[in-house]
């Protein structure tokens, strides 16, 4: 379940249609939000994107630009309003199955978070990569962590079938 899991959060992470768009809520450093949808501009992912700005719509319908030096993460998620009496699990309670890097994320504002991230170059040597987070009923279908927000990052292991 969690392989698949997986493989749907990085698709949904890695549009390729520019007609696709998906609820992001952004999280800054300073705590604000914003939520809107990101369209994937001519076949390109959001981590792609991730240079100095890239622009999402906002709930409104306008067209917003969002700074990335100002980010603490991007979150794909399945509603905006997301369960409020339900208290989500950020850490793996056994070894993951599914295929992809188990990491821990420590962010400079004291948040930690486990989740599966791609087995390839593009998660160590890029800017930002996308996460998997470990509970399934998460309103959080996907995270990209941009690295500058980090305070550090642990491997723990594979996860694999």
């Amino acid at each position: 379940m969690m392989r698949n899991r997986v493989q749907t959060a990085i698709a949904s992470a890695n549009l390729n249609s520019p007609d696709d768009s998906r609820r992001v809520i952004i999280r800054y450093a300073d705590g604000t939000t914003l939520r809107g949808y990101f369209t994937a501009e001519g076949g390109q992912d959001l981590n792609s994107q991730l240079s100095d700005k890239f622009s999402i719509r906002n709930v409104a319908g306008n067209l917003e630009d969002v700074e990335v030096s100002g980010l603490k993460a991007i979150f794909f998620v399945k509603t905006f309003e997301g369960t409020q009496d339900y208290s989500e699990f950020k850490v793996f309670t056994q070894q993951p199955s599914g295929k992809g890097v188990w990491v821990r994320v420590h962010f400079h504002d004291g948040e930690v978070m486990e989740g599966i991230a791609p087995n390839s170059l593009g998660t160590f040597a890029s800017k930002a990569f996308t996460l998997t987070p470990p509970d399934p009923r998460s309103n959080n279908e996907s995270v990209i962590v941009p690295k500058h927000c980090l305070k550090e990052m642990q491997i723990l292991g594979l996860a694999s079938d």
